[in-house]
């Protein structure tokens, strides 16, 4: 298994100054593993618009389908996104779904009159680790909107999806 994680120390493990998350060492993420990713939106809440909110959550399940990935579900919050996700068997690396994911919905968000960036460059992954299961973590994941107040009970939220049984 390549991603097994080492006993190295959390100042190894930064990368201040590069756009790339931190990750487990010799990892390709490409693994059979599930991943929650966590994308920040560049500035203020663009999610908030019903339009680009509606391309987003159409594209993550677009690309996760087009590159062979599992997805558990996801939820889109105003100034966010949350994904759970797995390469499953597609041998596709994480960073490649983050590029043409993050690079098409930055250029349909531009066709739509806005100006770029849509996403910060960079993204918080997390590998599901030993009693972690895909089913807590989306618990985790959709419900978001309500710790957030924006609704009594996630199935309200409009742009949550969840394709594993929690």
């Amino acid at each position: 298994m390549r991603h097994r994680q080492k006993n190295i120390a959390v100042g190894q493990l930064t990368t201040y100054g590069t756009p790339r998350a931190v990750r487990l060492p010799d990892s390709d993420y490409a693994d059979n593993a599930d991943i929650h990713v966590t994308i920040c939106a560049a500035a203020g809440a663009p999610f908030a618009e019903d339009a680009v909110a509606a391309m987003v959550c159409h594209n993550v399940e677009f690309y996760c389908e087009k590159l062979g990935f599992l997805l558990h579900g996801y939820c889109l919050m105003p100034d966010h996104l949350h994904v759970l996700l797995s390469p499953a068997d597609s041998e596709i690396k994480l960073d490649k779904w983050l590029d043409v994911f993050k690079s098409y919905t930055t250029h349909e968000f531009m066709k739509q009159g806005r100006h770029a960036p849509l996403w910060q460059r960079s993204a918080h992954d997390h590998v599901c680790r030993k009693g972690e299961t895909a089913e807590t973590v989306l618990a985790y994941i959709v419900d978001n909107p309500v710790r957030a107040g924006l609704v009594k009970e996630w199935v309200d939220w409009p742009w949550t999806k969840a394709f594993t049984a929690m």
